[in-house]
């Protein structure tokens, strides 16, 4: 087998890896959403992109066929500056693949999670009478969804349920507020 097969190989494995996998995604789409999963996406893990996955190596094995083929057949150059060329071009394609996952997946990634922290300076309901010296309970919006804690007044005074306040520190999960001016 010689290099240009080789690259010949690659580019088609890598061609044919595209096709399949954007077939399998389409029937699943037009089948209902069937059993069919062909993870194209690559891995995330915490919102985080790993830059080893499906799609970036086939596209790696793509770029490295085609900047191949275009070393060896189209400009006839020897192994060492073929091979150089082949995988210069892989390792581009792969790492422009990466950076636009990566940049899609950052930016539609949705979820309720926050950080406590989050949640300094915003405003909030008692829904819970807090007591003088005690702890009542508040409501508030984080990203989008109602959540709720427990509170204590930040000066020791009590404030009535149904009171807007201010979220002025957090310990903990418990809320020290301030009434509403």
């Amino acid at each position: 087998m010689t290099i240009g097969l080789l690259y010949l190989a690659c580019l088609t494995l890598g061609v044919v890896y595209a096709l399949v996998a954007g077939g399998l995604g389409w029937l699943s789409d037009i089948g209902g959403g069937g059993d069919i999963h062909v993870d194209a996406s690559g891995h995330f893990d915490a919102g985080h992109a790993h830059p080893i996955s499906g799609t970036v190596v086939a596209t790696f094995v793509t770029g490295f066929g085609a900047g191949g083929v275009i070393g060896h057949y189209l400009l006839a150059w020897t192994l060492v500056p073929g091979l150089l060329l082949a995988t210069v071009s892989g390792l581009a394609l792969a790492g422009a693949a990466f950076a636009v996952l990566d940049l899609i997946f950052t930016h539609t990634q949705g979820g309720s999670e926050f950080e406590m922290t989050e949640i300094a300076g915003r405003e909030a309901e008692v829904i819970t009478t807090i007591p003088e010296h005690g702890t009542g309970e508040v409501a508030y919006t984080v990203r989008g969804q109602r959540e709720t804690s427990p509170a204590r007044s930040r000066s020791g005074a009590a404030i009535a349920r149904g009171e807007l306040v201010v979220v002025e520190v957090v310990s903990g999960n418990t809320l020290y507020v301030r009434p509403k001016e």
